[in-house]
């Protein structure tokens, strides 16, 4: 039985070549397993896997084979598959198995990026064999990863706060400048009113001017009306009277001259006769 570590080389030496002699095994399944575990350092970790496998259909109840079986699936890279035979060996009444069967777990949990599952195999490996020192040194180190990398989280988190706050200053900043656009273009436009007011205003006066000019000419027409009316009023009473004057005078005239012609007598005009 092999035992995997994470960061310090060796192994410790395969229990399962003496299990045959221990637990009275039979040939085949002590041949087995000799064989898995001779494929195994030659790293043919399939054939060392088939091995292991065929072992435990003779004998399922060993928890060593599921050990040994775990350590080929690691080796291969299936840690999920490791997992779960390090959980069958775990459940040995040696505490030493039971204790390597957690430490490997925990190694294989690192591997996963899974501290907390690690920290608690480490720990686990410990209460089962309190003098691994590789457990004691995986445990520390991993409890010292996961420290950095709370304080990473941390750091990450705070570099996020501060984005956000610096985000959010630049956006109180863009709403100012906005603010004071605004209010430019607010006055600006304020501006352009009052003097379209003003405009209207001076046009205003301007057309009320015109209109004054308007009715002063109006008046100033119907005064021009007015008086040429008059004027050609008196010109037609002074025509009726010169007239009226002219007639009396025709008559005197006419008057005198019937008198002077009654005063010579009447001469009377003689009948001039055609000679046929």
């Amino acid at each position: 039985m092999s035992r995997e570590r994470w960061v310090r080389a060796g192994a410790l030496a395969a229990l399962l070549a003496a299990l045959p002699l221990m637990l009275g095994m039979g040939d085949s399944v002590e041949s087995r397993n000799r064989r898995g575990n001779k494929l195994y350092r030659d790293g043919k970790y399939d054939e060392a896997l088939a091995e292991y496998r065929g072992a435990q259909v003779q004998r399922p109840e060993l928890k060593e084979l599921f050990f040994n079986s775990g350590d080929a699936l690691f080796r291969k890279g299936e840690l999920p598959n490791a997992l779960r035979e390090f959980e069958q060996a775990s459940a040995a009444s040696d505490s030493v198995l039971a204790g390597n069967a957690f430490f490997n777990a925990g190694n294989a949990f690192l591997q996963m990026g899974d501290l907390e599952s690690a920290i608690e195999s480490y720990k686990a490996a410990l209460i089962r064999h309190p003098a691994d020192e590789d457990a004691k040194f995986n445990l520390e180190l991993v409890l010292a990863m996961q420290e950095q990398q709370q304080q990473s989280q941390d750091q990450e988190s705070q570099d996020q706060q501060d984005e956000g706050g610096e985000q959010q200053q630049d956006q109180q900043n863009e709403g100012g400048e906005r603010d004071e656009q605004d209010q430019d273009e607010q006055q600006d436009r304020q501006e352009e009113q009052d003097q379209q007011d003003e405009g209207g205003e001076q046009q205003q006066d301007q057309d009320e001017q015109q209109d004054q000019q308007q009715e002063q000419g109006q008046q100033s027409g119907e005064e021009g009306e007015g008086e040429e009316q008059s004027r050609q009023e008196d010109a037609a009473a002074m025509s009726r009277e010169e007239a009226e004057r002219l007639l009396d005078a025709m008559g005197e005239a006419e008057e005198e001259l019937q008198a002077e012609l009654r005063a010579a007598g009447a001469k009377k005009r003689k009948k001039v006769d055609k000679d046929w």
